[in-house]
């Protein structure tokens, strides 16, 4: 079973949330969790540490240097495992694809990040390097073993498990009838379709006749009641396939779990056929202790030496290992199948779930500022122009991924406090009287109450929204007066985008603004109404914001765009 206890891993990232999803992933099986700052420090970490995990966040200081993090990556101990790769993805596409290349990048997990989801790619990529390293330890103490077993002889070849060898099977009987296997003393190549633990069974036992100059070696499994000979080795021209020794060897020496060594003078005091004489036995054992059968190996002229003996228990043990992984990989094959698509296809109802969700938040959103809007006359395509304006420009000034969404959805709330104007102010042909105007300035606080005391963030930015969407930079505007970076950002980016669309489409009382003389008004309020930070990003992306306008209007972007301009005066009105 592969464990990974005392792994290690290393993380380039200043991100908080990165940072504690692979805790997350670390602390339940032990791993240790090392942050790294830069590739100078990466690379000294990597020689000093063999993480098996190497996490890179895109958007952290030092990812930059692609071909330096490729060379600390690669900066291993002679010998050593390389460690696996996760890349957590930035917003700049060309350069997660170069980090991809340069590190080659075992896993990805994107932006915004899922902590379940980083958490759980974390512990794969453990359990992959684990049942690597695990792998390419019994590999080499395979090719140890045959080389510590090899004798003068022309053997091809160079792993037990890697080639195939003959084979009757693990539910035959190779050492009865006509399916008995007889080998020439000289080692020689036996050829077969079998692939699985016979293969390197087979080849075990023939190495260990030829190493011992025995002519008989049986692998037997089972309890000590079933004996089933797994593979067989006898040199041609030996007498006997001695399965009866085999049935009562297996059923002492698995109930006993203990060596058994025979000499001739005394097994043949003993009662012992010569024939089976010297006879060594050797439990095979798990690693919980279990014994799972017996190599057994008879004839010859002596017992083996102390030397030799301790070798054919190296043996037994491997020849143990290799029935439990045969076992254990077939487990955990399966187990990685079943759970691989068992995980997609929750990952997919997962999605699924979650895209309904948005779009039932997303339409009742909709429909609930829109309600808001129609009570002013407006069509209500309002709040989806200034909503689209608004996350153009949060885009342009950087804003996070997740933040850019959530701006999308709550800004068309932020006159939801309309709801709570009376009709005889709001829907008022001509000018308001300073009682009047005092009511309507409530609506930011009644649209404020609406959407207070929400754990969601959605409703959390709505509500700062509908508080502070008419706050002026200068601190002139209402209903609390604050200005400057008092007010949220999300606030001021509101505030500007619903200027923009108020001043470029028509309303009863007015016609609409060209957008050159809507964009010198909002130019000329910088540092007064608007933040300069937000006007300037507003300019940035003009052309997008034509784009999203004509997409609305249904006319060219680029189009004069020219109604009766009415006064800067008239527009403040």
């Amino acid at each position: 079973m592969v464990t990974l206890t005392a792994a290690r891993i290393l993380v380039l990232s200043e991100s908080a949330e990165v940072l504690q999803a692979v805790g997350q992933a670390a602390q339940p099986v032990g791993a240790l969790l090392f942050q790294v700052e830069g590739e100078a420090d990466l690379a000294l970490r990597v020689h000093d540490l063999q993480p098996a995990v190497v996490v890179i966040d895109a958007d952290a200081r030092g990812a930059s240097q692609t071909e330096e993090l490729a060379l600390a990556i690669d900066n291993v101990r002679s010998g050593a495992l390389r460690p696996q790769v996760l890349l957590v993805g930035g917003d700049d596409a060309a350069h997660r694809v170069a980090l991809v290349r340069a590190l080659a990048v075992d896993a990805i997990v994107p932006r915004p990040v899922d902590a379940v989801e980083l958490a759980v790619e974390v512990r794969t990529l453990m359990r992959v390097r684990a049942t690597t390293a695990e792998a390419l330890r019994d590999r080499d103490l395979l090719n140890h073993l045959l080389e510590l077993t090899a004798i003068a002889g022309d053997y091809e070849g160079n792993s037990l498990v890697d080639e195939a060898a003959g084979s009757e099977g693990p539910g035959g009987d190779p050492t009865s009838g006509s399916g008995a296997r007889t080998n020439e003393a000289t080692p020689t190549r036996h050829r077969s379709s079998g692939h699985g633990v016979a293969a390197p069974l087979e080849r075990l036992v023939h190495r260990i006749g030829e190493w011992l100059e025995v002519p008989h070696v049986v692998i037997s499994l089972g309890p000590p009641t079933s004996c089933r000979v797994a593979a067989a080795f006898h040199a041609r021209g030996s007498a006997g396939s001695g399965r009866s020794l085999v049935d009562r060897r297996h059923h002492e020496l698995v109930r006993r779990g203990q060596l058994e060594l025979t000499d001739p003078a005394t097994g043949v005091l003993t009662g012992e056929d010569p024939a089976t004489l010297p006879y060594v036995g050797v439990p095979l054992r798990a690693a919980n202790g279990e014994v799972l059968g017996v190599l057994h190996a008879w004839g010859g002229q002596r017992l083996p030496n102390e030397g030799n003996l301790r070798l054919l228990q190296v043996a037994a043990g491997r020849i143990g290992t290799e029935i439990q992984l045969r076992d254990a990989h077939r487990r955990l094959e399966e187990m990685v199948e079943t759970r691989t698509a068992d995980l997609t296809a929750l990952l997919e109802r997962l999605r699924g779930v979650n895209n309904q969700l948005v779009e039932a938040n997303r339409e009742t959103i909709m429909r609930l500022a829109r309600a808001a809007e129609y009570r002013d006359g407006d069509t209500g395509e309002h709040v989806d122009r200034m909503s689209s304006y608004c996350q153009a420009m949060a885009r342009t000034l950087g804003m996070a991924a997740d933040e850019i969404a959530l701006i999308k959805l709550a800004a068309p709330m932020h006159d939801v406090g309309k709801i709570g104007i009376p009709d005889a102010i709001l829907l008022k042909r001509g000018r308001l009287t300073p009682e009047e105007w005092e009511t309507m300035r409530q609506h930011p606080l009644i649209g404020a109450r609406i959407l207070s005391g929400s754990g969601s963030r959605l409703l959390q930015m709505a509500e700062q929204i509908a508080a502070t969407h008419h706050e002026r930079w200068d601190g002139t505007g209402y209903p609390l007066g604050i200005g400057g970076t008092e007010i949220p950002l999300v606030g001021r980016i509101v505030a500007l985008a619903d200027v923009f669309d108020a001043l470029t489409s028509p309303r009863v009382y007015k016609d609409a603004w060209s957008i050159d003389e809507s964009v010198a008004y909002i130019h000329e309020l910088k540092g007064k109404h608007f933040d300069p930070k937000v006007v300037d990003a507003f300019g940035a992306c003009l052309d997008e914001l034509l784009e999203i306008r004509s997409g609305y209007l249904g006319i060219e972007a680029g189009s004069a765009d020219v109604l009766a301009v009415p006064s800067i005066s008239e527009a403040q009105a």
